[in-house]
């Protein structure tokens, strides 16, 4: 049996991931109080999979439905390519000290 520290909600929106001075739109499929799970199409990100090796770290932004914007420091826990042929990654990321406004959106995103 799988074992969480917070439970999983699913919520597709979407995200930025900030590498550097370059920003990279993904989509979350879903989120917990101290993770992410979030998967991209992006061309430029799957041709360079060590962006998302194990234990790397970025920035994460998030606009709720509300339109604030969230900003979270993120580690990759775990990241595969999907079928058929690998033209989407899956990414699971440990949020790092999740931020006060990101632990309400997480227990209401309806009123976030």
């Amino acid at each position: 049996m799988e074992r969480r520290r917070s439970k999983r909600k699913n919520i597709c929106m979407e995200a930025e991931i900030v590498q550097g001075d370059t920003t990279y739109t993904v989509i979350t499929e879903s989120i917990s109080e101290h993770g992410i799970n979030l998967e991209t199409s992006s061309g430029y990100l799957l041709s360079t999979s060590t962006r998302f090796n194990p234990g790397t770290e970025f920035e994460v932004k998030l606009r709720t439905p509300s339109g604030e914007l969230i900003k979270l420091h993120c580690k990759v826990i775990w990241s595969f390519k999907t079928a058929p042929h690998g033209l989407k990654r899956k990414v699971g990321l440990e949020i790092i000290f999740p931020p006060p406004t990101y632990v309400d959106f997480y227990k209401n995103p309806q009123h976030s």
